[in-house]
């Protein structure tokens, strides 16, 4: 490990470390970010009657933008803020700075995704952002490692205040370095820090440059700067006029180096769980679940299974009793176990429990014609051998005999309601051949049912 990033994972350990993020730090070929957004307007026939691609207008160089007389500020942010939801190249690395224990992480991007991100990854966080002429919000809370502060310093597209404009930026520079400064804890965690991370920052912008001034607090520091792009000669003029290093890593791939070493030395924060899942199978479909166990559990949800989770010698009445403390249970249905009664209890202890149920299909049986008659002749023709059992049994021990008899006959007596439940219930399709999309949507059913049951 490089002496410089020992230094850098050390004081992230120790909450002196600040990163500052931008949207350049995806490398977007030989175009700035702002300029495949510009881009992206210009192409669009909606948008010819507010852009145009003048320098009258498009302010390339200062990322920044003079709008037509007439055009309403508020359109054009939220033009920008559909573009910034489309670009899912940040999530991967937006959700490696969410897990790296950064205490205060200061952004240049006006949209919520990071703040997003935190949330679907049950991370705690406070957020603020900077307004561009509004008096900003006091945040009263110091920044730490379990609890870090997200501040957008160039505003929020949410609160439709953001910095898109020479008008807003002559405003928001007015203030901020003026007497509306940043709040007090982010003024002492600046003060306090000594190292500073700049992720896809375009640091050669001359507003870009003032802040530079101010996030360090002016005063003589050590810090890396990663910049998406070449090292050229007014990167390295501004480099060393404010004292700089310069590092010819792709940000990307800085991040990743960084992500690492935290995982490491084990300071890499855990993710909750988002769910607790009971899976309610035949073992006859034990591929399909092992499958895609392992998929649940890479997306932080705990799995609760016979196979991995009931002890030996545990009964299995005691083990279905678990899906009182679950969340959510998945039962796979097929042929094989619809006529399992230990499946069919499970679901029904489900639905006496009120519990959420998802159930997964792996073929039609559910929806066969003569699902009910042939299962309950099923049931029936079980209880009969059985009985021969019983009545051809010595004077032993028949007690395991009697419990067969009486768990098929619990079946026949579950079984009716249990399907006409299932038949009511939107069932998810698991298709062995496109198995990723098929638990992907899963997946989307499980956050769905947790966010509703957080009352969100």
């Amino acid at each position: 490990m490089e002496d410089y990033l020992q230094e850098i994972v050390n004081d992230i350990k120790e909450e002196n470390c600040v990163i500052i993020i931008g949207p350049d730090m995806y490398d977007f070929g030989n175009k700035s970010f702002f300029e495949v957004m510009c881009d992206d307007f210009l192409n669009e026939a909606q948008y010819k009657d507010i852009f145009d691609n003048d320098s009258h207008f498009v302010f390339l160089n200062e990322e920044l933008l003079q709008l037509k007389p007439g055009i309403n500020e508020y359109t054009v942010l939220k033009m920008m803020q559909r573009f910034y939801q489309k670009q899912t190249v940040f999530d991967e690395p937006l959700k490696k700075i969410s897990l790296i224990p950064y205490h205060l992480i200061i952004s240049l991007m006006p949209d919520d995704r990071l703040q997003r991100i935190f949330t679907e990854q049950k991370l705690p966080f406070n957020y603020g952002y900077y307004p561009t002429e509004e008096v900003f919000k006091q945040i009263n809370e110091k920044p730490a490692r379990d609890k870090p502060l997200i501040y957008n310093l160039l505003g929020d597209f949410k609160e439709k205040d953001a910095v898109i404009t020479f008008d807003n930026m002559f405003s928001y520079l007015s203030n901020i370095m003026g007497k509306k400064g940043l709040p007090q804890v982010i003024e002492e965690s600046l003060k306090k820090a000594s190292t500073f991370i700049f992720l896809g920052v375009h640091f050669e912008r001359w507003h870009v440059q003032l802040l530079l001034k101010l996030i360090t607090y002016k005063k003589r520091v050590n810090y890396s700067i990663l910049k998406n792009g070449n090292n050229n000669d007014v990167c390295l003029f501004v480099g060393r006029r404010l004292e700089l290093e310069l590092l010819k890593n792709d940000p990307i791939d800085f991040l990743n180096l960084i992500y690492d070493n935290c995982d490491q030395q084990k300071i890499l924060k855990k993710i909750p769980c988002i769910a607790k899942v009971f899976i309610s199978y035949s073992h006859a479909n034990a591929s399909d679940v092992e499958a895609i166990v392992p998929i649940f559990i890479s997306n932080n949800i705990e799995i609760i299974i016979d196979e991995s989770n009931m002890p030996g010698g545990q009964k299995i009445n005691d083990f279905i009793r678990t899906i009182e403390k679950v969340d959510i249970v998945i039962p796979m249905i097929s042929n094989k176990s619809l006529y399992s009664p230990w499946v069919i209890k499970e679901i029904d202890t489900t639905l006496k429990n009120n519990k959420k149920l998802l159930p997964c299909t792996l073929d039609d049986a559910l929806f066969a014609k003569n699902l009910n008659t042939e299962a309950l002749t099923y049931a029936r023709d079980q209880i009969k051998e059985t009985n021969k059992k019983i009545s051809e049994a010595d004077t032993g021990n028949i007690d395991d005999l009697v419990a067969e008899r009486n768990m098929w006959n619990d079946y026949s007596n579950k079984l009716p309601v249990v399907i006409n439940a299932l038949k009511e219930i939107k069932c998810r399709k698991i298709d062995n051949n496109k198995l990723a999309e098929s638990v992907e949507l899963i997946l989307k059913d499980i956050s769905l049912m947790m966010k509703e049951a957080d009352g969100r």
